[in-house]
């Protein structure tokens, strides 16, 4: 009983550090919709996105999207697009493709595009830069690995401080840039952490982990060894950017 106590207190936590508009500005934090697109309707859904969506979007005054898709490892056919969120508040000037059509026109986009997909997922994803180091580079990585795990009921400060202390300096050491580390939220499990690792080409994949690539598999076992039992991996994909469907 005391238990799940702690875990409701520490989600509820969570929650009111996520939603608080106070005198702190918040992190970075976007709005994330994951799609599984149905495979013999992918060429629609995607001239659709690039000749119809878009340019409403834009009309709206939506001022940015970045869209990936999943790239040889992952559910095929998924793609994730990440819109940046400044407020909550700007939800409730309502669906952008009705602001930019009317009702009518954006029902008919919106009924097309329905047609195209298996389902839709969002949550709401909020940076963590105090465990990131920022890509150097202007261009796009080729792929990123993004490991999504699921911290420990209870240890988030634990593994947050974990990150910070034994994988950030070695990195940071052996300049590795484009390693960010998201949570999520609304939408989502409470206790989950993305971290996303930009790499050029397939080929620095077979160098391993940067912490294999950088302490060697013995070093890279000591590290891993001190945050045994604070998170649990749930899945490692693999995604690319789509340029011509981000803007």
């Amino acid at each position: 009983m005391k238990k799940r106590l702690l875990f409701r207190t520490g989600a509820a936590t969570v929650v009111a550090a996520t939603l608080c508009l106070g005198q702190t500005a918040p992190a970075p934090r976007s709005r994330v919709t994951i799609t599984h697109v149905k495979p013999e309707m992918q060429n629609e859904w995607v001239d659709l996105q690039r000749n119809e969506v878009i340019p409403a979007l834009k009309k709206a005054g939506v001022k940015s999207r970045r869209v990936s898709s999943t790239a040889l490892f992952g559910n095929a056919y998924e793609y994730a697009i990440v819109t940046p969120l400044d407020k909550f508040a700007d939800f409730d000037a309502g669906n952008p493709l009705t602001r930019a059509l009317g009702p009518e026109r954006s029902a008919r986009l919106q009924e097309k595009l329905r047609k195209c997909v298996i389902g839709t997922h969002s949550f709401l994803s909020t940076s963590m830069p105090e465990l990131s180091i920022p890509r150097t580079s202007q261009t796009p990585p080729r792929i990123v690995v993004m490991t999504r795990v699921r911290v420990a009921a209870g240890k988030a400060q634990e593994w947050e401080s974990y990150v910070k202390n034994e994988i950030l300096p070695v990195y940071k050491k052996g300049n590795v840039t484009g390693y960010t580390v998201s949570r999520r939220s609304l939408g989502a499990n409470l206790n989950d952490r993305v971290l996303s690792t930009s790499y050029n080409s397939y080929a620095e994949l077979d160098a391993g982990t940067h912490l294999t690539r950088l302490l060697g598999a013995e070093g890279a076992a000591k590290v891993l060894a001190k945050g045994a039992g604070l998170s649990t991996v749930i899945e490692t994909i693999v995604r690319s950017p789509v340029a011509d469907l981000s803007f």
